[in-house]
Order: structure tokens, then sequence, then C-alpha cells
């Protein structure tokens, strides 16, 4: 399994009152994580989209199981990866540590989504190229 890594700093910003990191936030966080790990592969998506000729790839689900509270100054890892892609669907699983505890467990249920102008909603999902599968998957 090909892992990829960022740190982060909890900010006031990412808090509720309690200091306590607003849910929400978890959400943005595996977003961006999602992006970065195509970009450390030579993937950005402001490249790629053009270079596929896709419409992007779009979230169809998303779901976190919040294991424990983080809290302001926290210094976490998001760890994030590509449990399965097979198909249209692709699965990224994100893991919260602090101090070598996961404290969230995050996925992605995310597609390959092409431009079709003849579907209701102007795009349609397609097979991950194999090449792009290669990159965020294999060692």
């Amino acid at each position: 399994m090909k892992t990829f890594t960022q740190n982060h700093t909890i900010m006031f910003s990412d808090c509720d009152n309690a200091q306590i990191v607003f849910y929400p936030n978890y959400f943005q966080w595996f977003d961006r994580a999602t992006q970065n790990m195509f970009n450390k592969v030579g993937l950005p998506w402001s490249k790629m989209w053009p270079q596929y000729d896709i419409a992007g790839i779009p979230l169809v689900d998303a779901q976190s199981k919040f294991i424990a509270p983080l809290r302001m100054e926290d210094e976490i890892v998001i760890e994030t990866w590509v449990e399965d892609w097979s198909g249209k669907v692709g699965t990224v699983r994100h893991n919260i540590i602090k101090d070598d505890f996961i404290h969230v467990e995050g996925t992605e249920k995310r597609v390959w989504a092409v431009n079709a102008p003849d579907s209701p909603k102007g795009i349609r999902a397609t097979l991950l190229p194999d090449d792009v599968k290669k990159l965020l998957t294999e060692e």
C-alpha cells in the first residue's frame, strides 16, 4: 500500500469554542489530502484535468469515525492512500494521527468523471486510467 502523509498544526480557526476541532474541518482536510496525494505523484489537478480531458474527481460519499478529539495546537499527521479503485469508483482512506494514535478515520468514495453533454448532469463516471492508478498505488 502506497501511503502519502502530510503534517498539520491545528489552529484556533479549525476549532469550536471549546478548542476542539469542528468536525466539518476533517472533511476539508480529507479533500486536501486527496489532492495532495495526486500532487505528490506529479498529477496536479490544474494540469491533470486538461491532460486527461476530465471534469474532475468528484466525491460521491464521505464518512468519518471520530475516535478521540483533537485540539488547538495539536500536531497531527494525515495519512492517505487509495484502498481500492476498481471499476469507476475509488475508495480513498485517511487516518489522522497524533502521537502514534489514530484519532480520526475517514473514507472518501470518488469517481473519475469525464464531460458527457448527453448525460443529464453533464458528466459521467469512467474507468481510472491504468497509468494514474499505478502512480497512486504502486511503490
